[in-house]
């Protein structure tokens, strides 16, 4: 499933995060890990030209030097916990040369320890991630810094959650996260996050009023009754499905994780067009930036 896994990494985004959940990848697939790193060196001298352009060369080779100490290390960090490990350099701007490595190397998977807690929606059009997630065609592992809390204990990807919009997920999705289960023998939970139905209102001449209690129970058992189907479309891995109710779909998703013991959540593809245009993308981008387990972005038409 993932023979070539790419970590990308600047050294400074804590990659130690990703060992675990790496040593339980290559164990499943015997991957080969390429340690990823984009040296700035000389790009912004690229307007020198003649003979000055010579000194861009040393630039590039002292820079190269002085990264590749801290990445043998990293390096040998891997190799101890018993994954394969490469290193591949290249001088210039992370995003297009990562984009460009992910085709040349034909990776299958691209790992990125997230930097800190920056925000992922101010930042679409020039964060790394996003880009990455955006451009390319791989599926994309993130982990964050609240991952460092459970990443002693995490074990491998046993229980996967799903969160799940009635009438947006597609079952290309959900096939390809049952994929990913059957290669990991994991199980799947499909969620689906509502806001609190006793909170819904209906508009009337006389104004909002809250929906009738038939009405509850009606909108519930449609909604249970979805969620229902979608996990019984799950034939090849044990599944289960929960009506979630809570003002904020991704906090709904990332306290039931927490709650229930999940170790990766699996989300949709996050479009080119704006991240808050849906649900699911709402939701994809704060589990990405907060979630305490690993993130799976699976993407649209990847199948194993």
């Amino acid at each position: 499933m993932f023979d070539r896994v790419m970590l990308l990494t600047d050294l400074g985004d804590q990659p130690e995060l990703t060992i675990k959940p790496l040593q339980v990848i290559s164990e499943v697939c015997g991957s080969k890990l390429i340690i990823f790193h984009a040296v700035r060196g000389s790009s912004d001298l690229f307007y020198l030209e003649g003979e000055a352009a010579k000194v861009r060369a040393l630039i590039d080779q002292q820079a190269e030097q002085a990264a590749l100490p801290g990445l043998e290390k990293l390096a040998a960090t891997f190799e101890a916990a018993g994954i394969s490990t490469g290193i591949v350099t290249r001088i210039g701007s992370t995003f297009d040369l990562a984009v460009r490595a992910i085709e040349e190397l034909m990776i299958d998977l691209v790992v990125i320890p997230q930097e800190g807690f920056a925000d992922f929606t101010d930042r679409v059009t020039g964060s790394t991630t996003a880009r990455i997630i955006r451009e390319t065609d791989v599926p994309v592992l993130t982990m964050n810094q609240s991952f460092s809390k459970n990443a002693e204990t995490w074990t491998g990807f046993h229980r996967n959650l799903i969160p799940y919009e009635v009438g947006t997920t597609t079952d290309d999705h959900m096939s390809a996260a049952e994929d990913f289960a059957v290669e990991f023998g994991g199980r799947l939970e499909v969620v689906h996050v509502v806001q609190p139905i006793h909170q819904q209102t209906l508009e009337t001449p006389e104004g909002q009023v809250l929906l009738p209690k038939d009405l509850h129970y009606q909108v519930k058992t449609r909604l249970e009754t979805q969620l229902s189907d979608a996990a019984h479309r799950i034939t090849r891995v044990p599944s289960d499905w929960r009506l979630l109710e809570d003002n904020k779909p991704g906090s709904g998703v990332m306290s039931y994780a927490d709650r229930a013991g999940h170790d990766l959540i699996v989300v949709p593809p996050i479009g080119r067009s704006d991240t808050r245009n849906t649900v699911l993308g709402s939701v994809a981008e704060h589990v990405i930036k907060h979630a305490r387990v690993p993130v799976l972005t699976l993407k649209k038409g990847w199948r194993a």
